[in-house]
């Protein structure tokens, strides 16, 4: 015969609740940090050709207030490319290249809009 300690019996369904609340909560929090994410990686690039065989290539656009110095591109030795990864909301964005820390540029593969200021280059992301 079996000898039961004194006190109360354990609950044997709660654990398994608390695990599957807890479970729940978890995968809530990730669906929400999912869909409620609306800033992308979003990869620039341009060859040196394009960049007018510049020295350096930095990226400003409305996403960093058009700050010519923020966004420093990487130069890849073997591509031949100016290259800048960065997280940008969904929508459409202007942007334009700096060359040497002077000569605005706009990149050859995307389309182009004018406004009050000059002809900027147009990204949508997805």
């Amino acid at each position: 015969m079996a000898v039961r300690k004194k006190g109360p019996a354990p609950k044997e369904g709660k654990q398994s609740a608390t695990k599957s609340t807890c479970k729940k909560a978890i995968e809530t929090e990730e669906q929400e940090s999912i869909f409620s994410s609306t800033k992308v990686k979003t990869l620039f690039s341009i060859t040196k050709e394009e960049a007018n065989n510049a020295k350096t290539v930095t990226l400003a656009g409305d996403f960093n207030n058009w700050d010519k110095e923020i966004t420093v591109m990487k130069y890849d030795c073997r591509a031949k490319i100016f290259k800048a990864e960065i997280e940008l909301e969904k929508g459409v964005h202007q942007f334009r290249y700096v060359f040497d820390g002077k000569v605005w540029g706009n990149d050859p593969k995307y389309p182009t809009e004018e406004n009050d200021l000059g002809v900027n280059s147009i990204i949508e992301v997805k």
